[in-house]
């Protein structure tokens, strides 16, 4: 009982840290396995001390000569091992084959696994690291490619790491690389100078590229060989179909083409192999294929002459025809000389005699080119009239020809028909001839439905959603181009089709907003671009910046009124705002118009339509021509659901939208009764102003007596109008009976029946209560002053467009008034007219201010409203002079 002793006995005769003996399991295992030996008394556990010296012992003897993982790490890596390192470490001593010892109950969990010392000294003995072995040798140009020729030889290479440092190759291996190592050969030096290459980096780049080694600074004999013959190869053929790009400028410069286009000339590049990078490719990198670019340079000097000959601005556009067909490269047969006579006579005929203006008869003159090339490549060796009427119908008339050459054909066979026989050829059967000309359903002129533009007029109202879209697009343009989804432009080109009739041309066309109150905004970064709240008034005022401008349509030269309603202002505004952002800082001052697509024509491509309309109606296709021709149709149809309605429906809205055939539209919509009003605000302008029209306004709307005396008190009171540029006290006749005129009128418009009134609100908003005079519409179906000007008679109603004619008058009598003061022998009658006159014109101007805003009327004034108030306040009554 001596022997044994507690576990407290224990601790205090022998030093146990270190050896987890504190956990009684721990103890436990130990007595289980055969280490310690115990005794029990009393419930006690009592261990023998002589058992402990022995496992004590043994301990000791492992820790003398056994290293754990974590020390041999240390001494490989210098530095204290992470646990992660230890798996790994592990596999690289098994693949040594060095003596592991796995003790099953390690006094720590570090020496679970233990590394023979003497096993780690002889793995020290015979192995080494790739890092020092290359530096042995010194015959390769780094670890790398040493580690390259190890892999290729097929020699053992044991990894801690993949580190040069921590991968280990034997030192038995390493001396017979030594022996293996190629002697007889050329230097890497003078290797490089055979082949011409300038500097060590391509040198060793061009060995990489073709698998081969040098060693001991030595290339062998063949290896060389093989690379010459490569490099005369490849360097041949370079020089013989490539150019540089020294050559391909010089032969754009010499047609005239400053810039070559990059975008081309990327699809084109060829990068130089470093082993031809000799001789007059020394320094250089790409290279460019010959045949494309002579193509692409062939293919541009003909849009150059045919772009001359479309500038020429010449007007016998058969001779305009004769020069682009020149260029087409293709000729009548011998055997088709009386197709070619024919031919050119029907073209001639037909160019000489058609109508329209410059661009539609160049661009019509350039078809025919296009259509004389298919008649050419048809017939081939054969005149016309050799063929049978089923070879025209599968050949010439095929859907594959494009409509319009079919078209010209088919008139061109008929008129040459008569001609045929005076040649004694064979006539065609035109019955027989079919050239597919009729419109199927699908074919004829579509618009969109009722709902689909409303779905669409909805869509592009959602300002917040398409300004936060289109400003952070313009953020990418600015920065990166190429990722530019041009949201901006087509949001506006969306916006002007909702409202007018107007055609693609017309709209790509929509010019720049010189206004300041773009400068009012400070908008000279994309942040503040995005902090912009338009109020309605604000965008009103940007919107009718557009309204005073004259437009025209591009085709047929009419005058083209700029619509946009109320709903649609202040997306409109915001979508200017944005593209003349993206206008200013992206082109500065160069550009005209505010919609760009940014390619040839200013076309739409799929991927900024279908950018656009992501999350709209699937399938949904937005088309220029059809929405052109949806407005046009909708405004027949709403003139003709108006039951007071007068006239031919689509004479009208052709007049409104500048066409001039009656093939403008050929359909009708019906609007259900509560899209009809929408429908009518949207596509007709009710930019009308003054005492009627207001009065018939308020009237319809039923407000209470009392206000609707007080309004109508208020609107025919002229001090409330003028202000105290004139004393009323001593006013002329002429005011007190313009007085009068308007009560008296003011109490007719009082007692009509609000159907009656409703008519008339009809008619002039919908733009069909004539006057005599434009810009202007009369109460009355009849006038009832026919000897009086409509812009000086009390029942006419002016219109937004009218500002300009009655501001320039009021500039122009303001002048002939001063001239007539200073002149003795005008009549007092005259001075008195013309104060009458600038009076009248003066309440219009006023009521204008009131409805469209200071800024409007300033801009057609040409001066701040206040300066032409004193200019105003300045000429006398005639009364006093």
């Amino acid at each position: 009982m001596n022997d044994f002793v507690s576990y407290n006995e224990l601790v205090k005769l022998f030093d146990l840290s270190g050896l987890g003996l504190k956990r009684p399991e721990k103890r436990q295992a130990l007595v289980d396995a055969g280490e310690l030996e115990t005794i029990s008394s009393d419930g006690k556990t009592y261990y023998s001390i002589k058992s402990l010296e022995t496992y004590l012992s043994k301990i000791e003897q492992i820790r003398n000569d056994y290293y754990t993982i974590g020390e041999l790490i240390e001494k490989t890596m210098g530095s204290k091992a992470d646990n992660m390192y230890y798996g790994r470490f592990l596999n690289l001593c098994k693949s040594a084959c060095m003596d592991i010892l796995i003790m099953e109950i390690p006094p720590t969990l570090t020496m679970k696994y233990l590394i023979k010392k003497s096993s780690y000294e002889q793995f020290v003995q015979n192995y080494i690291s790739i890092a020092d072995a290359h530096l042995q040798l010194s015959y390769f140009k780094d670890s790398y490619t040493f580690t390259r020729y190890i892999i290729k030889e097929k020699y053992e290479i044991l990894t801690f790491l993949k580190l040069h440092e921590f991968m280990y190759i034997k030192k038995d291996a390493l001396k017979e690389i030594k022996k293996k190592l190629i002697v007889d050969g050329v230097s890497v030096t003078d290797a490089q100078k055979i082949l011409n290459i300038n500097t060590p980096k391509n040198f060793y780049e061009i060995l990489r590229e073709y698998n081969i080694t040098s060693y001991l600074g030595r290339l062998s004999k063949q290896d060389l060989k093989s690379l010459l013959n490569e490099q005369e190869k490849i360097y041949t053929d370079l020089e013989q179909n490539y150019y540089s790009y020294e050559e391909i400028t010089s032969l754009s410069n010499e047609i005239g083409t400053v810039k070559v286009d990059n975008k081309f000339i990327k699809t084109i590049r060829h990068n130089i192999p470093h082993i031809a990078q000799i001789k007059k490719f020394d320094g250089k990198i790409s290279l460019f294929e010959k045949i494309q670019f002579d193509q692409y340079l062939q293919k541009i000097k003909k849009e150059k002459e045919i772009s001359q000959i479309l500038n020429s601005t010449s007007s016998d556009y058969y001779h305009v025809f004769l020069e682009l067909f020149s260029l087409e490269n293709v000729t009548f047969s011998e055997e088709a000389k009386l197709t070619k006579e024919l031919w050119f006579k029907y073209v001639n005929w037909k160019l000489s005699n058609q109508s329209g203006n410059y661009e539609t008869c160049i661009r019509r003159a350039s078809n025919f080119c296009k259509t004389t090339t298919t008649l050419i490549n048809f017939i081939k060796s054969r005149e016309i009239f050799e063929f049978s009427e089923m070879e025209l119908n599968l050949g010439l008339f095929s859907l594959n020809v494009p409509k319009n050459y079919r078209k010209e054909l088919f008139i061109f066979i008929s008129t040459a028909n008569d001609t045929l026989v005076t040649y004694g050829k064979k006539l065609f059967d035109l019955k027989k001839i079919d050239p597919k000309l009729t419109a199927t359903k699908s074919q004829e002129k579509e618009v969109y439905s009722i709902d689909e533009y409303i779905s669409l007029h909805s869509f592009v109202c959602d300002y917040e959603r398409h300004k936060k879209l289109a400003i952070k697009d313009v953020g990418t343009a600015l920065t990166n181009k190429k990722k530019y989804r041009k949201y901006d432009s087509f949001w506006l080109f969306v916006l002007l089709h909702i409202n007018n009739g107007w055609r693609r041309q017309d709209i790509i066309e929509f010019p720049r907003l010189s206004f300041p109150l773009f400068d009012k905004y400070n908008l000279t970064s994309i942040e503040s671009l995005e902090n912009l709240q338009l109020t309605y008034l604000e965008s009103e005022k940007i919107v009718n910046y557009y309204r005073v401008q004259w437009f025209e349509h591009n085709k047929t030269k009419e005058k083209a009124e700029f619509y946009c309603s109320s709903v649609l202002t202040i997306p409109m505004a915001y979508a200017i705002l944005i593209c003349e952002f993206r206008c200013r800082m992206l082109h500065v001052h160069e550009e005209k118009t505010l919609i760009h697509f940014y390619t040839k024509h200013n076309t739409i491509n799929p991927t900024v339509h279908n950018t656009f309309f992501e999350g709209f109606i699937d399938g949904f296709r937005f088309e220029s021509r059809k929405m052109n021709r949806t407005v046009l149709t909708l405004m027949e149809s709403v003139i003709n659901a108006t039951a007071f309605s007068t006239g031919d429906p689509i004479e009208i809205a052709r007049h409104l939208r500048g066409h001039t055939t009656k093939e403008t539209t050929n359909g009708y919509i019906v609007i259900p009764q509560q899209h009809l009003d929408f429908i009518t605000k949207q596509l007709f302008d009710t930019g009308y102003f003054g005492y009627i029209y207001d009065q018939v306004g308020k009237l319809l709307i039923a407000e209470s007596p009392e206000t609707r005396t007080e309004q109508t008190q208020r609107s025919i009171t002229i001090r409330e109008l003028l202000g105290d540029v004139v004393k009323l006290d001593d006013m002329s006749s002429y005011l007190l009976h313009l007085s009068q005129e308007r009560e008296d009128l003011g109490k007719y418009l009082d007692e009509l029946p609000k159907e009656e009134l409703q008519k008339k609100m009809n008619l002039i908003n919908l733009g069909l209560s004539p006057a005599k005079e434009e810009s202007y519409q009369c109460f009355f179906a009849q006038c009832i002053a026919s000897k009086k000007e409509c812009s000086r008679c009390a029942f006419s109603i002016p219109h937004f467009y009218s500002l300009t004619v009655i501001c320039e008058r009021i500039k122009r009598i303001i002048d002939n008034y001063r001239n007539a003061l200073q002149d003795n022998e005008i009549p007092e009658g005259e001075l008195n007219k013309l104060y009458n006159i600038l009076i009248m014109d003066y309440i219009k101007v006023r009521e204008a201010k009131q409805k469209f805003g200071v800024e409007i009327v300033e801009s057609f004034l040409d001066m701040e409203f206040k300066d032409f108030d004193h200019q105003l306040k300045l000429l006398p009554d005639p009364q006093y002079i």
